[in-house]
């Protein structure tokens, strides 16, 4: 009987020990990824089945809301490029490129990024426009220009699918790294 009671508490310890290594490989330096982590890490009674609680919904909102606001917001997040448009903002003629998390099966399999949508709204001066290229990969080094609606940030629970919806900003674009594809 001992042998069995050491035996569970054996594999106990090993699957701790299993689940905090994972937790370290999964350690992200990207903004965005490490809050929305720690958010979920401290509220796991989030979802229950298909039942959402919304009063952390509400909490969600408003910590994404606040989060936006940080300097580092956008920092090394990996963002894809839909469109370039030109528009008018303040009297200005701009170039306006829409940019938006994606789905990258090259991630570590920790990684909440594949789960999480954000669109940028970037106003580009001429110059970094014509660098930039439909379907390309980019880290913006930016400065929030319009702040995002907290009613557009939402859970998205769609059958065995949990995502992050963090809303849709506007960034003026300083300048625009392109991501080395592997």
């Amino acid at each position: 009987m001992k042998r069995i009671f050491l035996f569970f508490v054996a594999a106990a310890a090993l699957s701790c020990t299993n689940s905090e290594s994972q937790k370290a490989t999964t350690a992200s330096n990207i903004f965005i990824e490490q809050k929305v982590s720690e958010f979920v890490a401290q509220h796991p009674e989030w979802t229950n089945g298909d039942n959402t609680n919304e009063e952390i919904t509400d909490k969600f909102q408003h910590e994404v809301k606040r989060w936006s606001n940080e300097q580092n917001f956008l920092k090394d997040m990996p963002l894809q490029l839909k469109s370039i448009r030109d528009t008018t903002i303040s009297g200005q003629d701009v170039k306006l490129g829409t940019f938006a998390g994606y789905n990258d099966n090259t991630r570590p399999s920790g990684s909440i990024l594949n789960y999480i949508q954000v669109t940028i709204d970037g106003i580009m001066p001429a110059d970094i426009a014509q660098q930039v290229k439909v379907d390309g990969k980019y880290t913006l080094d930016a400065m929030m220009y319009r702040q995002g609606s907290r009613k557009d940030v939402k859970l998205i629970h769609v059958a065995d699918f949990k995502g992050y919806d963090l809303g849709k900003y506007v960034f003026s674009v300083v300048k625009a790294n392109p991501i080395a594809t592997k």
